[in-house]
């Protein structure tokens, strides 16, 4: 295939630029000397009709002169004659009017001056000074006449080959424009015309089918790209076209490859968004990949670095020994744990490894391990390695695929972990809930109790009968109301609400509460809010019981209002009509009222704010609020 080379100021628009300029340049030069010409010829003329002009008035002077005109006249004439002379000889280039830059017309020219001066002058005088008594004689000026005579001829002559060059300049104009006119059309074909019948006739070949089509390149002009740009186009369609079913091929197992891997990598990433305990995840990450690399075996250790050890979590595949004999537990114990200090996977090929002591993997006849990082946030969470009987052929893609793997791996223990550390901390509030509701009620109570018991024994060993029946009433009815405190405990911790029963979670609370303490209830449930999400709904709830259970306990009240408005903000209000309480002294001890601390607990858990406050006229007001830009959808 023909290459371009960078032309030498040979493309075709310099051509065509520098023949135009020619062009140009000779007819400029052919146009420019007809218009000399014509412009000598112009002033010619006018020269050759002054010189006519100077003889006439030289037969009118000698007319004059033998008539005997007045001095005047004569001097006029003489001074009309001389002044035309003069103009004549200088030549006046606005007619235009001179004479041609010849030698012998100059001499000529002189010459008449001359005998002007000389002859003619002269001669007027001595007639015109003859007596005015009798006619004079004609001057003679024959020979005057004869040299203005010589003077015209020699400027016709002169017209008369500036006439010739002009017809023949004009002649050359015309057979200028016929050549030019030709052989612009000739190289219009030559340059232009045939170079783009020769890119057409091999665009048409290309498109029959004819990819062995090219265009022959004989120039280094613009027309030699463009064909060499056909041919190279040419030559890649032949090659695209020979090498078409090669390219689909590897194309298409390109694509299966990568199908193979995005069906790997959702496969495992699937199971590892399921539902399962550490061992059951790890044993089915490991079963996965031994299946997509054809692994003969494999395993998955969590690295402890305060223990210094590999715990081995789930494997498959391996001798029974090995598992046994967990010499890959410490750290440094064997190449899987060298593997941890490493940045990136590594593969080992134990018959490349330098002479080192034989490790119980080769012992147990494996000829190669391959190691990846198991890592969350580009920390070091453990590692998973395959093994394989014979040497293992993971391709580039493959390695980068288990280590993408093994992210996904990373983030999933971290997220076991994380939901095992969530739910310890959620026993742990749920027993500090439970020790907070187990607070001063059931506490006194028993406090009560244990001082009436001692009572008793002391009534008993004195034998006071009344005093020892009063303190088993005291009794009876202190275990009744505990009974009751820890029946009450029991059904709040048995709350279950959603979205769609909040309401019917707090008419059911509020008549369980009407069957304990015989106090009737008021509800009052407006707006259209956002819904409370599940956690916000269990603290209202429970905020809510708290404030009752103190009604109960401590209000005795007639009768008690719940207001819960439901706009842009979330508003509870629970009012009794009871005794009320003295507010400087609940300040002063608000440590030893658990359940007022209980109930600013769980507002602040989430994010509302509690207010308690009693009325002048008696009873107390509960007020809950929940802001606007606290609450989301759930």
């Amino acid at each position: 295939m023909m290459l371009y080379q960078t032309p030498q100021l040979r493309s075709l628009s310099t051509k065509l630029l520098m023949l135009t300029i020619a062009w140009l340049l000779l007819a400029m030069t052919s146009i420019g000397y007809t218009l000399v010409l014509s412009w000598k010829l112009e002033g010619g003329a006018a020269a050759i009709n002054d010189a006519g002009s100077l003889r006439m008035r030289s037969y009118h002077l000698a007319l004059q002169v033998s008539e005997g005109a007045p001095l005047a006249v004569i001097h006029e004439e003489e001074q009309q004659f001389a002044a035309i002379l003069a103009r004549l000889k200088k030549g006046d280039p606005a007619r235009p009017l001179f004479l041609p830059d010849n030698l012998s017309v100059h001499q000529q020219v002189a010459s008449i001056e001359q005998s002007w001066q000389h002859d003619m002058l002269p001669l007027l005088a001595a007639a015109a000074m003859q007596s005015s008594s009798r006619k004079m004689e004609r001057p003679d000026i024959a020979s005057f006449v004869n040299r203005i005579d010589r003077l015209v001829k020699l400027v016709e002559e002169d017209n008369a080959r500036n006439t010739t060059l002009l017809r023949f300049f004009q002649m050359a104009l015309i057979a200028m424009a016929i050549i030019g006119s030709f052989s612009m059309m000739f190289l219009l074909f030559l340059l232009v015309i045939r170079p783009l019948n020769a890119l057409g006739e091999g665009m048409l070949r290309l498109r029959d089918g004819n990819l062995d089509a090219r265009v022959i390149v004989d120039s280094n002009d613009e027309f030699a790209t463009i064909a060499t740009g056909f041919n190279q186009m040419a030559g890649r369609l032949q090659d695209l076209y020979t090498t078409l079913e090669q390219k689909v091929a590897d194309k298409t197992r390109s694509v299966e490859e990568k199908n193979r891997q995005l069906a790997a990598l959702y496969n495992v990433t699937a199971f590892l968004h399921g539902s399962h305990t550490l061992d059951n995840m790890c044993s089915g990450f490991i079963s996965r990949l031994i299946e997509l690399t054809g692994a003969d075996a494999g395993s998955v250790r969590l690295v402890d670095f305060k223990r210094g050890r590999l715990e081995l979590i789930a494997q498959q595949g391996l001798p029974a020994d090995m598992v046994e004999h967990d010499d890959c537990a410490p750290i440094d114990g064997c190449l899987c744990g060298d593997a941890v200090q490493q940045p990136v996977s590594v593969i080992h090929r134990f018959d490349q490894l330098p002479h080192i002591e034989e490790k119980h993997c080769q012992r147990a006849g494996f000829a190669s391990i391959s190691v990846f990082h198991i890592r969350h946030n580009q920390n070091n969470v453990g590692i998973f390695t395959l093994y394989f009987y014979q040497t293992p052929k993971l391709p580039p893609q493959d390695q980068f695929l288990l280590e993408t793997l093994g992210s996904h791996l990373g983030v999933a223990v971290e997220n076991q972990r994380l939901a095992a550390r969530d739910q310890q901390f959620a026993v742990a509030e749920e027993r500090n809930l439970m020790a907070q509701g187990l607070h001063d009620s059931i506490a006194q109570s028993l406090s009560f109790l244990n001082l009436q018991v001692q009572m008793l024994e002391a009534a008993l060993a004195d034998q006071q009968t009344e005093q020892a029946q009063e303190n088993l009433a005291f009794i009876r009815t202190g275990v009744q109301e505990c009974y009751e405190d820890v029946r009450e405990l029991l059904l709040n911790f048995r709350t279950r609400i959603n979205k769609e029963d909040f309401g019917d979670a707090v008419r059911t609370l509020l008549e369980r509460f009407e069957k304990q303490a015989r106090v009737p209830t008021q509800l009052n449930l407006s707006g259209n809010g956002l819904a409370l999400n599940p956690q916000q709904q269990l603290q209202v709830i429970f905020i809510l019981q708290e404030a009752l259970s103190n009604v109960r306990k401590h209000a005795h009240a007639r009768r008690v209002r719940v207001d819960i408005h439901n706009d842009a903000d979330f508003h509870m209000q629970i009012r009794d009509d009871g005794c009320g309480f003295d507010e400087a002294l609940v300040a002063s001890r608000r440590a030893s009222h658990v359940g007022l601390s209980i109930m600013q607990e769980r507002a602040a858990r989430i994010h509302g704010q509690i207010s308690i406050q009693a009325h002048a006229d008696g009873g107390t007001e509960v007020s809950l609020l929940l802001p606007q830009t606290e609450r989301q959808a759930a």
